[in-house]
């Protein structure tokens, strides 16, 4: 019994210091997506300064042309021309207000594209500090965990070769197939697989024979300490008078 609880005991604490990696891995993927959240972030903002840099180089060669054609009207020489130029000038200040107008609207862009870069900065900054506490942790637990690992692999070894060589094959050999060699025997069944147990085995095991589950193979053991204790009563007999 001691031993089932050996193995159960190693089999979990492995079980957990192989998770710990997986656990920071997962942590760590979900900062390298903040972090990529970012770096989307701070791209869309960038390319927004560009085009609103664009807009103001656009608009000062408007401005320019408007200046020039201006600057031409006084030596035009027919209606003809100065018609022309005043087109031309039109033509110039009605693109002068559709930059405005992308400027405008990229300004407004700017200003939800810096809020979702501060939220996404933060969501890194917590996404940071959650692995780094994380990664700080699985490693306090491994250290630990490795230790008792060790502790519980050591009292195994120690223990197996005090276990008769017949009961010892037959545990080993139904514990790997079952995942567990023995089971306790209650309410006549066997509580590894939840079967039944015929009348005659369950008396015996509970004189004491040395036994196994018929349907699971499991070494069975009864333990009457943990049996519901069935409470006997009846009628007090009744004083006889004198």
């Amino acid at each position: 019994m001691r031993l089932q609880q050996l193995d159960e005991e190693i089999r979990q604490l492995t079980a957990s210091i192989a998770a710990l990696p997986r656990h920071v891995e997962q942590v760590e993927a979900k900062l390298a997506a903040a972090r990529a959240r970012v770096t989307v972030a701070e791209a869309k903002s960038r390319e927004e300064e560009a085009q609103r840099r664009r807009c103001e180089s656009d608009l000062k060669d408007q401005q320019q042309k408007i200046e020039k054609f201006r600057g031409q009207t006084s030596s035009v020489k027919n209606n003809e021309q100065f018609h022309a130029l005043q087109h031309e000038i039109s033509f110039a200040e009605a693109e002068i207000s559709r930059i405005e107008d992308r400027e405008l609207e990229s300004m407004e862009r700017s200003d939800g594209l810096e809020k979702e870069l501060a939220q996404a900065r933060q969501e890194q900054a917590s996404a940071s500090a959650y692995f780094e506490a994380e990664k700080a942790s699985a490693e306090r637990a491994t250290t630990l965990q490795a230790a008792s690992l060790a502790k519980w692999r050591k009292e195994r070894d120690e223990l197996r070769p005090q276990i008769e060589e017949d009961l010892l094959q037959q545990y080993d050999r139904v514990a790997r197939s079952r995942g567990t060699g023995m089971a306790r025997a209650s309410d006549q069944r066997c509580m590894g697989c939840q079967m039944g147990l015929r009348p005659q085995l369950w008396n015996q095991l509970r004189d004491g024979a040395r036994l196994t589950c018929e349907s699971c193979g499991r070494l069975l053991y009864f333990n009457t300490k943990m049996e519901p204790q069935i409470e006997t009563g009846g009628n007090t007999p009744a004083a006889h008078r004198a």
